[in-house]
């Protein structure tokens, strides 16, 4: 018997004799179904979004993407990065920074990581890769392998400096990077804020390399104590405070980049205590 699903009243014959009116529900098959269906689909779905968010923060891995800012949560914004969902969190963001909904912002990719039955890409703005990347869409000489980058130090929000050098010698490569009255360099900075982006001319050389590290500040001169991997450099009384820069800022940013202890003096004996700098 054919039943449609509901609620019908039948007939039981108890020990009495009597008929006794019973409630029987007959399920709705066909719309369970449909149910389950529409549910596994769904699921299925779900998990090939999943697969497509994680492959992609794993092969797009230090990638440049424009994003939007979509939503904040507590401490973490959430973001649309060119058709992924993507995710900013605090230690990927840069300090001081204000966004705003809808912003439109650049970002590096970190990774793809799974949030509950959904996935995100993680993105970054503190990331020194993302200075590069911004360099890389600028200098056309980047992008040829005509001048290339050999370290980047960076203090988000705050300075930056990128060693570049020209392997076979054609073209300047501070002047490449930096462009015809600065234009290449302030599309970078641009993106950043506040943050400077000083461009440093590397060298084989490593007491040349530390000296020119040191820019804007110009040094008199340097010895390297290879035992204990310091560079000991002399400026003239008025470049001190600038090649030390605020809180040393200048100084430990040109040891990061070298990876050279860095200890600066004046060449006036009254001059103030040395500034030292350490590589991280």
């Amino acid at each position: 018997m054919n039943l449609e699903s509901g609620t019908f009243i039948v007939y039981k014959v108890g020990d009495d004799g009597d008929e006794q009116p019973v409630k029987v529900d007959v399920p709705d098959f066909p719309r369970q179904a449909a149910a389950a269906a529409r549910t596994a689909v769904a699921e299925r779905l779900a998990s090939v979004e999943q697969r497509r968010i994680l492959g992609e923060g794993s092969s797009q891995r230090g990638g440049l993407r424009d994003a939007i800012v979509e939503r904040r949560m507590g401490s973490i914004w959430y973001l649309d990065a060119a058709g992924v969902p993507g995710m900013l969190p605090p230690e990927e963001q840069i300090p001081g920074e204000r966004l705003a909904l809808r912003d439109h912002i650049k970002v590096v990719i970190v990774e793809g990581r799974r949030k509950g039955p959904d996935a995100v890409v993680v993105v970054s703005r503190s990331h020194p890769q993302l200075v590069q990347r911004l360099m890389e869409q600028e200098v056309p000489e980047l992008q040829t392998g005509q001048v290339v980058i050999r370290a980047i130090a960076r203090d988000p929000g705050r300075r930056t400096k990128v060693a570049v050098d020209a392997p076979e010698g054609d073209v300047d490569p501070q002047g490449a990077c930096i462009g015809r009255n600065g234009v290449r360099q302030r599309a970078v900075t641009s993106e950043l804020g506040e943050e400077q982006v000083q461009i440093v001319a590397w060298s084989a050389d490593p007491a040349k390399f530390v000296m020119n590290s040191l820019i804007p500040a110009v040094a008199r001169g340097v010895e390297l104590d290879t035992e204990s991997r310091t560079a000991h450099i002399s400026v003239a009384s008025d470049q001190l405070s600038l090649a030390i820069g605020r809180g040393g800022e200048n100084a430990r940013l040109a040891a990061r980049l070298t990876g050279w202890r860095i200890d600066i003096r004046g060449d006036d004996p009254q001059d103030d205590a040395p500034g030292e700098g350490r590589p991280e």
